[in-house]
């Protein structure tokens, strides 16, 4: 009998929280294939989860700002890096912008 894995299980995403905030988007890959967004999690005491979405950047984030947003198709899956130990994964299919851009504070 082989012992369940949690490499590939899928997150259910309302543990998130159900407010993102991105501070920062950036390419992904060498070459660019699409961009990834630091999204900050208030409701999982800020964490940071970077989302890649694939294709034309959609949003710009001044510096020193975030923007609120939402994902769709948002999927976040568990995997085990080099050191054996379980980390995230994050992919969607678009962001958009929910509210205004806001100064850290």
């Amino acid at each position: 009998m082989t012992n369940l894995s949690p490499a590939g299980l899928i997150v259910d995403n309302r543990c998130l929280g159900s407010e993102f905030l991105v501070t920062d988007v950036g390419p992904y890959f060498a070459k660019v294939d699409g961009y990834k967004y630091a999204a900050i999690l208030p409701n999982r005491q800020f964490a940071r989860l970077d989302v890649k979405i694939p294709g034309a950047k959609l949003l710009d984030v001044p510096a020193g700002q975030y923007i609120s947003v939402a994902f769709d198709d948002l999927v976040v899956k568990l995997y085990f890096d080099n050191n054996r130990r379980i980390q995230l994964t994050a992919k969607a299919e678009s962001v958009h912008a929910v509210d205004k851009p806001h100064g850290k504070s």
